[in-house]
């Protein structure tokens, strides 16, 4: 449900004249923040406070310039949206946050701190050492549930156990959030106006980014707009479009990730318009065929398919916060055993693009141009790297951390470690995708390769999925003559799934 804006009543006494900072971390929005709506209605001031630490911000081994531009121009947008409510976004730069932040609460003499909790391991770490040394200054230190509608322990199996299998955990997820038709959650809107602007010292709002273009309008605006315009638009077809690459660009899918990571809209705003957009959906199967040419699903099937990629969010968020140890270890300990090859030279091939295989050269390429890649590309390309390449998924997992604008450390390890088949609910190693049938399927014209690998545009649809088929004359004619134009394939899919499969059925030695 929506909730009222807060009323201007009188505040008690004690808080008449007391400041809060707000900790930006990744919620950079004004609308249903749930610490910096808090603070507001129970503080005189706040001040909005964000931290660049060098060590990741503007560090090219930890975020990529695409991620670190969405989030600097995010930012100024949410700084000038502060001010109308009379809340200054101090900037300071620190390679110790929490140092930071005592050091702006002594300047503003504010009485506490607030937050919006993470549940990554490095970011719980930082929290619990805010709230020790906040304490001998008297600072009371807040944390808030935002990033999650159900967070670490809200969701339990019978047993009050730990779900580590990802449909019995949704039927419980939509069992609570739904519970007698109404939703389980409330969507807040703007802050409470500040009485007065506190001014304190500010560092420039800036770091570094590389010159890169962005493919999509960063900020809070507009990621509500892109949030109404795909439920009015769009998520009836969900299900039938959000596995083909170009159809990325045309509503196929919702591409709220990054704002969804940045926090310029939250969990609560995406569910919320998804079960409104429920109600209304229609039970109907449309007439036209889906691109497969299979029957295509109802509007009804298609919108709980896109509640369930939101609750997959949760689940990852769940998982990694039980499960810490899954940042570089197997979630599965019976895969603890499994060694790779970690060639440099393919793993370089793979990064660049240069792999053989144009479905996974133009996934990789499409990362490298815009730090975004399409959900299916992302498993394409990450079971090559594991399965194909025999290459660890820790690698595959830390060069998207360092590419993708929409880096998120649960839902990547998450991906990842379903991909390599040592992770929580993943694909069986058994189960290893072909990169040639994917790319018939899911690029069947081949437009997706063509646009992200113009050394194959001339390449006919016969060839375009599996170039290094083409007789030597198609080569010359298509001005592709494999080894030169483009790289032949660097394993052979057929054994290298044969060598995966048997890696994997090999037991530990005890």
């Amino acid at each position: 449900m929506l909730s009222p804006p807060p009323r201007d009543r009188p505040l008690p006494e004690f808080l008449r004249m007391a400041t809060a900072i707000h900790w930006f971390r990744r919620d950079f929005r004004t609308r249903d923040n749930t610490a910096l709506f808090t603070a507001a209605a129970e503080h005189d001031a706040v001040v909005g406070a964000f931290i660049i630490d060098p060590r990741w911000l503007g560090n090219p081994d930890k975020t990529g310039p695409h991620q670190t531009k969405f989030w600097l121009e995010s930012l100024r947008e949410l700084q000038a949206s502060l001010a109308k409510l009379n809340i200054p976004l101090i900037i300071r730069t620190d390679r110790n946050p929490v140092r930071a932040l005592l050091a702006l609460a002594r300047d503003v003499d504010a009485a506490s701190i607030t937050y919006n909790k993470e549940y990554e391991p490095d970011q719980i770490a930082m929290d619990e050492r805010l709230e020790r040394e906040a304490a001998p200054l008297g600072l009371k230190v807040q944390a808030y549930k935002d990033a999650a509608i159900f967070e670490e322990h809200e969701i339990l199996t019978g047993s009050r156990t730990i779900y580590s299998v990802f449909s019995p955990y949704k039927r419980a997820y939509l069992a609570r959030i739904n519970s007698d038709g109404e939703l389980a959650f409330t969507v807040r809107g703007l802050p409470r106006k500040s009485s007065r602007m506190i001014k304190a010292k500010s560092d420039p709002l800036n770091f570094p980014h590389g010159d890169v273009s962005l493919d999509l309008p960063p900020g809070e605006a507009a990621g509500l707009q892109r949030l109404e315009q795909f439920i009015a638009n769009n998520v009836q077809h969900y299900r039938d479009q959000r596995d083909y690459p170009m159809l990325a660009d045309h509503g196929g899918i919702s591409r709220l990730s990054a704002y969804l990571n940045a926090g310029t809209i939250s969990i609560r705003q995406a569910m919320h318009a998804a079960f409104q957009a429920l109600t209304h959906a229609s039970t109907k199967r449309p007439a036209q065929k889906a691109i497969d040419g299979s029957d295509p699903h109802t509007p009804r099937e298609s919108t709980e398919h896109f509640i369930s990629e939101l609750i997959w969010r949760e689940f990852y968020r769940m998982i990694l916060f039980n499960f810490p140890h899954t940042v570089s270890k197997p979630f599965q300990d019976n895969y603890s055993h499994v060694t790779w090859a970690n060639d440099p030279a393919h793993f370089k091939a793979w990064c660049e693009g240069r792999t053989g295989y144009p479905i996974v050269d133009a996934a990789m390429r499409q990362l490298a141009q815009t730090g975004w890649q399409h959900n299916r590309l992302r498993m394409i390309a990450a079971m090559f790297l594991t399965k194909d390449l025999d290459t660890s998924w820790v690698l595959g997992e830390r060069f998207y951390m360092k590419s993708l604008m929409d880096y998120d450390q649960a839902c990547n390890i998450g991906g990842w470690q379903w991909s390599a088949s040592t992770g929580t609910d993943a694909a069986p190693y058994f189960r290893i995708m072909n990169p040639v049938l994917q790319s018939e399927r899911y690029d069947p014209n081949g437009e997706f390769i063509r646009r992200y690998v113009p050394e194959l545009r001339g390449v006919s649809k016969g060839f375009i999925h599996a170039p290094w088929l083409m007789p030597a004359e198609v080569q010359k004619a298509a001005n592709c003559v494999i080894g030169k134009d483009y790289p032949a394939p660097i394993v052979d899919h057929h054994e290298a799934k044969e060598r995966a499969v048997a890696k994997f059925r090999k037991p530990a030695a005890i």
